[in-house]
């Protein structure tokens, strides 16, 4: 065969993609043909470098997704334990000392009453409360039945620049002495001191909070402090600061 065509079959050979056949002669010319053999040698020794850039390049493939992966789980934990952070100081998780945490109680009367108004076009009766604090309680309807409800406003303030808090409830529903379906709260507040905000407009006094309304026999409230829980009587509560 001529140079020109074993030269074309060469990478064909390399690849051994070629006959048996025509092995036999390419082999035959390589033998006899010095251009040519050399050629074919530095073909094959490409093919080995490009064979072995490959083989290098599986482990350093291994190596980079290790990185990748112990980068991904930095960032992880780094954003894990900033957020742990972040809710410890600006959220709150360990409750306030009860020794830190101050409160005083007014308690008082309301009068109120509620008004029938004419059914609406569904045959509908809307009642309205009126108190005593409003605009429009006097004068008292005719027939209107005047009540007396009982409050009770309780002001905290704790020894720290900042609160937050949250609450939970519970209600016990029962039917009273004139038959009325009722019920009695019994109220849980987490008070934790906290760090501010930048941003956080929280008033002049972030350290207060008050809480309190309409109480009534068996209404209760507890604090939960990290210490101990303060557990509060509503209505005793009402009775020990009412004005008479």
């Amino acid at each position: 065969m001529k140079c020109n065509i074993i030269r074309d079959l060469l990478p064909l050979y390399c690849d051994k993609l070629t006959s048996e056949d025509s092995n036999e002669e390419i082999e035959k010319h390589l033998r006899e043909c010095e251009e040519c053999n050399s050629i074919y040698e530095s073909m094959n020794n490409k093919e080995d470098d490009i064979k072995a850039d490959q083989k290098d390049i599986k482990p350093l493939k291994k190596i980079k997704k290790r990185i990748k992966l112990k980068v991904i789980a930095a960032i992880l934990g780094t954003l894990a334990v900033l957020s742990a952070v972040f809710v410890f100081v600006f959220v709150g998780v360990i409750p306030i000392s009860s020794d830190k945490l101050h409160y005083t109680v007014t308690a008082y009367e309301v009068k109120s009453y509620m008004i029938k108004h004419e059914p609406n076009e569904n045959g509908e009766y809307l009642e309205e409360y009126r108190a005593e604090y409003m605009d429009d309680f006097y004068p008292i309807p005719d027939g209107a039945k005047v009540e007396t409800e009982h409050h009770i406003s309780i002001d905290f303030e704790a020894d720290c620049k900042m609160i937050n808090y949250r609450f939970d409830a519970d209600y016990e529903y029962f039917v009273n002495d004139e038959g009325i379906n009722d019920m009695r709260t019994h109220e849980e507040r987490w008070i934790y001191p906290v760090v501010k905000l930048p941003f956080d407009n929280c008033g002049k006094h972030p350290n207060q909070f008050s809480c309190g309304g309409n109480v009534k026999e068996g209404d209760t409230l507890t604090i939960h402090c990290r210490d101990k829980d303060i557990e509060l009587d509503l209505w005793q509560l009402y009775l020990d600061n009412v004005e008479k």
